[in-house]
């Protein structure tokens, strides 16, 4: 399956020459459009940025330089079980990675991903996470693959989190149906939907047969405020005026681009 996506990409980017992708004008007005700095190879230890945001740094394992994690591994009061169940068993996995990230405006962040977790990797005994469940319920997906792409966002020392389920396999084989979910409650969310056409030099669109070319991000009313290009070298686009949601935004875009490299 990856094989083939990669061949049937390296088609269409040939035929479209400069591809980027489509973006339906009607709902995206006057979105600020980003180029991504600094993503290349394995971006381990490497500095992201578009527009005025930027990563501090970019590690793989969480167990140095962070004292989110420190309290998150050892039992930090507040926290659910489970993170402290996930904490211990990826800290040292290849597939992990955390970053910093801050804005021209002060704003920081610590994010921490995972990749191909599994649904049972949420549970402890019997009992679900019910943030897990709330992620699941609005995706409307009663089960996750074991190559999903989870992450959790901390904002500006802020005691709630806000936690991401993606799908690696379904978005890029179901692209078209495919809805990821980014959370902090059951009514504060945003939906992530694959990108799957281009435009070319010509301007003419472009549907990719399977797979996709980027995300977008949807609020819980439906209208597109940010999305991530995975052509080239990527690029953002943010479609919110409000600081902080930019902010937040940002960050969920650059944990998209870097999965690639876990």
């Amino acid at each position: 399956m990856k094989k083939y996506y990669y061949l049937v990409l390296s088609v269409i980017f040939t035929a479209c020459g400069s591809a980027k992708i489509a973006l339906d004008n009607n709902e995206w007005g006057k979105a600020e459009e980003f180029a991504v700095k600094g993503r290349q190879g394995i971006m381990i230890n490497q500095k992201l940025s578009f527009g005025s945001y930027r990563t501090v740094s970019v590690k793989r394992s969480w167990t140095k330089g962070s004292s989110y994690f420190a309290g998150w591994a050892s039992g930090r009061p507040g926290y659910d079980d489970y993170e402290r169940v996930i904490g211990t068993e990826y800290s040292q996995r290849k597939q992990t990675i955390r970053f910093e990230m801050t804005d021209d405006k002060g704003n920081e962040s610590s994010v921490f991903c995972l990749s191909r977790t599994r649904e049972k990797d949420f549970m402890i005994g019997n009992n679900p996470n019910s943030l897990i469940n709330i992620l699941l319920d609005i995706s409307g997906k009663g089960d996750i693959s074991e190559n999903t792409f989870w992450i959790k966002i901390f904002i500006n020392n802020q005691s709630r989190s806000w936690e991401m389920l993606l799908d690696n396999e379904a978005a890029q084989r179901n692209s078209k149906s495919y809805t990821g979910v980014v959370a902090q409650s059951r009514d504060n969310y945003y939906t992530i939907h694959p990108i799957f056409k281009m435009t070319g030099k010509n301007q003419k669109v472009y549907t990719m047969p399977v797979g996709s070319v980027g995300f977008e991000l949807r609020n819980k009313e439906g209208k597109p405020v940010a999305a991530v290009s995975a052509i080239d070298k990527g690029s953002v686009y943010l479609n919110s005026t409000d600081p902080g949601e930019k902010f937040l935004l940002s960050n969920i875009c650059a944990a998209i681009l870097l999965r690639e490299s876990i």
